[in-house]
């Protein structure tokens, strides 16, 4: 029964079974089918997802989209696209400094580790904020474009009414835990389709799977490193274009792709999957599915109504996904070696040189005023005397015309 049960959820594409179906250690099988009954127990509670068609906005399909979940880096889709707003109203310009303080440089990984004085342009900070999900250049950003991340969120929430994503809140620029940031599938379809409508000029940050940006080792030296989108779809499916994954213990796996065909782009949101592969698998199954739906499938996603109950807060997914036993069954692959063995994806095909960021170096620290007392006497301010231009008294002499005298002249008697 315990062989049947495996087979059947390595059939189903649960990551557990990811180079074990050979394996004859037992020990490893027992990991793995501990794992694989808790992932079975789990997805008996649906977990969201919703798809949709990026040009209609037409909602294809969707389960359980207006279920409040934490966003975890998805909120790095939110971030971008105030710092677009910002770019498009020429509050700032693409070469506007992004510079890495104390407090963006404390972040926790995923970060880029830069000392703390380091500036980029906005334009590069981007790309290392959707491809590498630099926690510290989402700080940085932040307090670069609103002057403090409580700030930001602010402009973040502002943006999110505006776009009608009226079950979501924001209160940092990076997605790390928060109890207080939640979002919902349904909002999250609406944040992509507002990025594919009113700012395709970035679509390369999105669909580009990789980045080139100086980083330094352990002795100090500056060198380039390529770093790899954990977007599992680019390069695996094809007409794969966007957008961003997402991970916290609390959210589970998070991610939003899309991919265009014919000239149809659909997207695909799932969260509180169980590993980085489930998530890019069950995208590329709901897009594919979408795309054999016709031109005039589904509603409006403004007139999408819960289908049921909501829960009245998010789900926390620590004590499924985050535990010891979890943790070891678990394939994580590195972002540019992963290998997904699905019939919904291809064999990894590199076809995109990474973007390329460039340090604009270190700027020197503010520099501290000295605090100097004022003087307990302070001499009275006289007025300076206002001076007043005279007034001429007299015209200047008007100048009289010379008449040549007549040539004939009376003799004098």
């Amino acid at each position: 029964m315990c062989i049947s049960v495996y087979r059947n959820a390595c059939q189903m594409g649960y990551t557990p079974c990811i180079g074990l179906t050979r394996t004859r250690d037992a020990s490893v099988i027992k990991i793995a089918l501990a794992l694989i009954g808790i992932l079975i127990a789990t997805s008996a509670r649906a977990v969201p997802h919703l798809v949709i068609d990026l040009n209609s906005g037409h909602v294809l399909s969707q389960q359980q989209a207006f279920d409040p979940w934490h966003p975890a880096s998805l909120t790095k889709l939110m971030t971008a696209y105030a710092v677009f707003g910002a770019l498009q109203s020429g509050e700032i310009s693409p070469d506007h400094p992004v510079r890495v303080s104390k407090n963006a440089r404390r972040q926790p990984p995923s970060r880029m580790g830069y000392r703390t004085g380091t500036t980029i342009t906005i334009e590069d900070a981007l790309k290392l904020l959707v491809i590498k999900s630099a926690n510290d250049i989402s700080v940085a950003i932040a307090e670069s474009v609103s002057g403090s991340v409580p700030a930001f969120a602010a402009r973040m929430n502002r943006d999110a009414e505006r776009l009608g994503m009226t079950n979501s809140r924001f209160v940092n620029p990076h997605g790390l835990h928060d109890r207080r940031q939640v979002t919902t599938a349904r909002d999250l379809a609406l944040l992509v389709r507002a990025l594919h409508l009113r700012y395709p000029r970035y679509k390369t940050l999105f669909e580009t799977p990789s980045v080139m940006a100086p980083s330094r080792t352990k002795n100090g030296k500056l060198i380039h490193r390529i770093y790899y989108s954990y977007n599992l779809l680019l390069e695996r499916y094809r007409g794969a274009d966007g957008f961003k994954t997402g991970f916290v213990c609390a959210s589970g796996y998070n991610f939003i792709g899309s991919a265009t065909r014919s000239g149809r782009r659909i997207a695909a949101v799932v969260l509180g999957r169980d590993s980085q592969t489930s998530r890019v698998v069950d995208a590329a199954k709901l897009i594919t599915e979408g795309f054999q739906l016709p031109l005039n499938a589904g509603q409006p996603i403004e007139q999408m109504k819960a289908n049921g109950p909501v829960p009245s807060g998010p789900r926390n997914m620590r004590s499924v996904l985050c535990t010891k036993e979890a943790r070891a069954a678990r394939y994580e692959p590195g972002a540019g070696q992963a290998f997904v063995k699905s019939p919904w994806l291809l064999e990894r095909t590199v076809n995109r040189t990474p973007l390329k960021v460039a340090l604009l170096g270190r700027s020197a620290a503010p520099v501290r005023l000295a605090r100097v007392p004022l003087p307990s006497f302070r001499p009275s301010i006289v007025p300076r005397p206002t001076v007043v231009q005279e007034p001429q008294l007299q015209p200047a002499p008007a100048s009289v015309a010379r008449i040549p005298l007549p040539t004939f002249r009376p003799r004098a008697l």
